[in-house]
């Protein structure tokens, strides 16, 4: 039976191995994109195609241990200067929300369309897309095979 002292030190440890595995990286795949030759007409149709694939790709090497396949993903538009102008969090996502007619897609280009329309999608050199993919399955693995 345990009483209140032990849960209160297992939930410090778990928070304690979240917060390590998180710093460590775990579960975070990254990816950018220049902007300087951006054609703002065709920025949703173009961007969009080309996270949705990374995407994928990233996908394909996440784990997914006892089905837990959920995903968030973070997009942040940055301009020359480091700053960012835009940013967007699509969390809750799972593998089949970025095929067929999944609702990533369809979510990520109307962001992208949204920043291209209101000229938050630079188009100097050293402008860029940064998209972020957490695994919430590698995380979870992770913390697992810590014990």
């Amino acid at each position: 039976m345990s009483n209140p002292i032990n849960r209160l030190f297992q939930r410090q440890a778990l928070r304690a191995d979240i917060r390590s595995a998180l710093e460590s990286g775990v579960g975070l795949y990254r990816t950018t994109w220049q902007l300087h030759s951006l054609n703002r007409t065709r920025a949703s149709e173009t961007l969009g195609g080309n996270v949705i694939g990374w995407c994928r790709d990233a996908l394909s090497q996440t784990r997914r241990p006892y089905g837990l396949d959920y995903v968030t993903l973070a997009l942040a538009s940055v301009d020359e200067d480091g700053r960012q102008i835009a940013s967007a969090n699509l969390p809750s996502l799972r593998p089949p929300d970025f095929y067929g007619r999944g609702r990533a897609e369809s979510e990520i280009k109307e962001i992208l369309h949204g920043w291209a329309q209101s000229h938050a999608l630079p188009t100097r050199p050293g402008g860029c897309l940064s998209v972020v993919l957490f695994s919430w399955g590698d995380l979870t693995r992770d913390l697992l095979s810590a014990g």
